[in-house]
């Protein structure tokens, strides 16, 4: 339809420049200076007033009658999706920025005519690396929710489909192009999604049907030395565009002298969903989570408008943006973080596991031991990744290993301080492990050595729980947290945990989840899926309702009732009750905000705020993928 469209610039969303004001204290970036306001659609034709107009305040506070009656987004195929004479208004609107997509691995298939066997032993070689998924419009990270209809083999006679993958994306370069494609998907009741990198683990950047808005290439990243905030907060802070990766974040940061609260992995988008639903950090234990340090977001709301949302702007929707979830109440183009002291960090890493003298037994003594700690250390503010569960050293027998133990702001001495009382422990039971312990100067020195990178691609169902501190001030519930983490692990499943206590280091008021407030663990584990890739509806259906019921154990020792929960950034799709799961006490407030700000759901992402309005009629696959109509329920 499109894919051959002559670009005109002329006209186009970047011709409309605005010279706004400096908003929250920092200046605009160039692509944030071209952006739309009412007054630039009401000069264009009647017919392309249609298409890209602004909700005004009258129609906004209307709900689409035709979504109160059950209707569907409008997919591709009906009567109402847009004709290609439309579609090429909109392409000429946003400069030719639209992409048809081609799913990744369309080159190991015939059918969609770009067969390449070399390509396509390229893609399949690079499948689980994510940097080939950020650099596509379309791609997912985790093909289980895409549908798995186009997987990277070389299946030359096979059927690739979209399947969930958007129908097309809007290369976004500048803000008038996101007002422009919100306006065309809300006045023409298309499905809308938004991809930075690919990286969510529920697929909320994929939708059958939709138009997505790529904002990968807002690569802008500002230092303020001396910002002054609405809030009251005075001193350095970056301004970090919406297609910032961690991994540049951390460079520049570093070159300024400074850190940012950030997570794990280089290859995530820090402006986006990361930040949105809270955002776990390895500084939490000085900082909390990555939200608290956000001090001002531009963003485009579901109206078409671009604003400023901080503690005195905007207020209750910037106390919704930071916690509140990803994809649900606008589309953020920038944010600015406060920047902290540059620390040095001492990271430790050690190993054991069963064989020789060392039973299970003697194994699970020494890893109560390890989880005994917690709460001292979350007194003295570090953090600890680790995996519990079979293959470190031998996929038949159990092993642990702690990669790293990481205490910023210590020393050596005080770092092995931390760790003596367990290290004395593990001795006393006869596991002999060899810490080997490195001191960092920076915070991007430490991250670059004890987080390299992660692999996706593969075909697998998550699940997490936050688990509260009060679990530790019970010695009754200790011990049954004890035996529910044996009991899974000895039935043959791997357990991905992190030590960490963010509380409310900055004392800010915000969305983060009630969970986050009160966690001394946040804990990973996942279900096979019998037939792998191949799975049938039969089979991915029993491994999501195994994935719900082997996780029940560990409901029970964190419901939201007790400040558990889980993380919704990487937790179950279809967790139960995933409202409270997810959000915490916050869940009913956060629901008005939507209410407020998006009447019309123009936003929606799978458990998302607002989002048990809808339902994506996919087939029931056990667990929700997003090959099918966006449908209100």
């Amino acid at each position: 339809m499109v894919a051959n469209i002559a670009v005109l610039l002329l006209g186009g969303a970047a011709a409309c420049v605005q010279a706004a004001a400096y908003p929250s204290h920092a200046p605009l970036f160039d692509y944030e200076r071209r952006h739309l306001t009412p007054s630039h659609v009401s000069r264009w034709s009647p017919e392309n007033r249609a298409l890209f107009r602004f909700d005004s305040d009258e129609d906004f506070q209307k709900r689409d009658l035709r979504q109160r009656k059950g209707e569907c987004k409008v997919f591709p195929g009906d009567k109402d999706w847009p004709s290609d004479k439309e579609w090429e208004k909109f392409n000429k609107q946003v400069d030719g920025a639209l992409i048809p997509t081609v799913p990744l691995a369309a080159p190991c298939y015939k059918n969609w005519g770009v067969y390449d066997q070399a390509k396509c032993a390229e893609i399949t070689a690079r499948f689980t690396d994510p940097y080939l998924h950020t650099a596509d419009p379309a791609s997912g990270m985790w093909p289980t929710y895409q549908g798995r209809t186009c997987l990277a083999h070389d299946s030359p006679n096979d059927n690739c489909t979209l399947g969930g993958y958007p129908s097309y994306a809007v290369k976004i370069t500048n803000v008038a192009q996101i007002q422009t494609s919100i306006n065309f998907a809300r006045n023409k009741n298309l499905r809308l999604v938004i991809k930075n990198t690919g990286h969510d683990f529920l697929g909320k950047s994929l939708g059958a049907g939709s138009l997505s808005l790529w904002t990968h290439a807002l690569k802008d990243l500002d230092f303020i030395e001396s910002y002054k905030s609405d809030s009251g907060y005075r001193g350095p802070a970056i301004k970090v565009g919406a297609g910032v990766i961690f991994r540049e974040l951390y460079d520049f940061a570093h070159e300024k002298g400074v850190i940012v609260a950030g997570g794990i992995c280089e290859t995530v988008g820090y402006a986006g969903g990361y930040f949105a639903l809270g955002g776990h950090t390895p500084m939490s234990g000085y900082y909390g989570m990555a939200a608290d340090s956000i001090e001002a977001i531009q963003l485009v709301t579901a109206d078409g408008k671009f604003i400023t949302a901080s503690s005195k702007q905007n207020a209750e929707l910037f106390w919704a943006l930071r916690g509140g979830g990803g994809s649900t109440f606008g589309v953020v183009t920038s944010v600015i973080t406060r920047a902290h002291p540059k620390m040095p960090v001492v990271t430790t890493t050690l190993f054991f596991g069963v064989g020789g003298d060392v039973t299970n037994d003697i194994f699970w003594q020494g890893i109560k031991a390890y989880f005994e700690q917690f709460p001292l250390w979350a007194e003295n503010r570090a953090y600890t990744f680790f995996v519990v569960g079979p293959g470190f050293f031998d996929p038949t027998q159990l092993s642990f290993a702690l990669v790293p133990f990481w205490a910023p702001g210590h020393t050596i001495e005080s770092s092995n301080k931390l760790l003596q009382p367990w290290l004395d422990r593990l001795a006393e039971l006869g596991i002999q492990v060899t810490p080997n312990v490195t001191r960092f100067d920076s915070f991007k020195e430490a991250h670059a050595a004890s987080w390299p990178g992660i692999t996706v691609g593969s075909v697998g169902l998550n699940n997490n729980r936050l688990f509260p501190k009060s679990i530790w001030e019970d010695a009754g519930k200790f011990e049954r947290f004890m035996g529910v983490l044996r009991r899974h692990v000895d039935e043959g499943r791997s357990i991905v945990g992190y030590f960490q206590a963010p509380r409310n280091r900055l004392n800010v008021d915000n969305a983060v989840s009630s969970a986050w407030r009160h966690a001394n663990a946040f804990l990973l584990s996942g279900a096979p899926i019998e037939g792998g890739e191949n799975a049938t509806q039969a089979q991915l259906q029993a491994a999501a309702k195994n994935n719900i019921e082997y996780m029940e154990p560990w409901r029970e020792l964190s419901r939201p009732r007790d400040f558990g929960g889980s993380y919704g950034n990487e937790g179950d799709v279809v967790e139960p009750k995933w409202q409270e799961e997810f959000y915490g006490i916050q869940y009913e407030r956060l629901l008005r905000v939507k209410g407020k700000w998006d009447p019309k759901d123009v936003f929606y992402a799978t458990t998302a705020v607002g989002s048990e309005r809808w339902e994506v009629r996919d087939g029931d696959w056990g667990t929700q993928t997003q090959m099918g109509r966006l449908c209100r329920i």
